[in-house]
């Protein structure tokens, strides 16, 4: 990333992205995250595989809720510094 990129993402992740924790489906979603491990640290050996799996999952879920919200912060701050160059 440029340094100006970088920039844009210590903002999105430190000052903007915080709102999100406070939203219910990212709350639930971790909420599954945490459930999944849980789980597949209290299974037997032949069950972890199936665990890791659907934990895995959940994980990759979490994560695709966070760089959606990672998006539209930056459309949100692109379409803020147009408004502000017009």
């Amino acid at each position: 990333m440029t340094p100006l990129q970088e920039h844009l993402y210590q903002y999105i992740m430190e000052d903007r992205f915080t709102a999100q924790l406070a939203d219910e489906a990212y709350q639930a979603v971790r909420q599954q995250v945490s459930d999944a491990e849980a789980q597949l640290l209290a299974a037997p050996p032949e069950d972890q595989r199936h665990l890791f799996i659907q934990y895995i999952d959940t994980e990759n879920n979490a994560f695709s809720l966070q760089l959606r919200d990672v998006f539209q912060e930056a459309l949100l701050i692109a379409h803020d510094i147009l408004r502000l160059l017009l």
